[in-house]
């Protein structure tokens, strides 16, 4: 398990396997200059399976911290096959072929 901690100040229980794809997301939509939403599993206090959205954007630090091991640790194939894509669909964007504009 560990923790995905978001912004500094929400920290979101999650398996590593999950945490793992969300950091990698994270860094790929840092480097193409991008954002996006997406719905973290996660279980709460009493064990129930939940989501967590979490915006990603270039500007929000993220960061994984180890934490005990849950026998409820969230497993969720389709988030990651998701996360999967849209990580690759990133990474193939160039993105010094679309300079930043700031408003001008």
């Amino acid at each position: 398990m560990k923790y995905v901690n978001y912004a500094g100040t929400v920290r979101v229980l999650t398996s590593d396997e999950i945490a793992d794809a969300v950091i990698r997301y994270a860094a790929a939509l840092h480097q193409s200059r991008l954002s996006d939403v997406v719905s973290v599993p996660t279980a709460d206090v009493f064990g129930t399976a939940s989501v967590v959205d979490l915006l990603l954007a270039p500007s929000i630090a993220v960061a994984l911290e180890p934490a005990p091991d849950d026998e409820l640790e969230p497993e969720d194939a389709a988030f990651l096959r998701e996360i999967g894509r849209r990580t690759e669909a990133v990474l193939a964007v160039d993105a010094s072929a679309y300079p930043p504009d700031f408003g001008r």
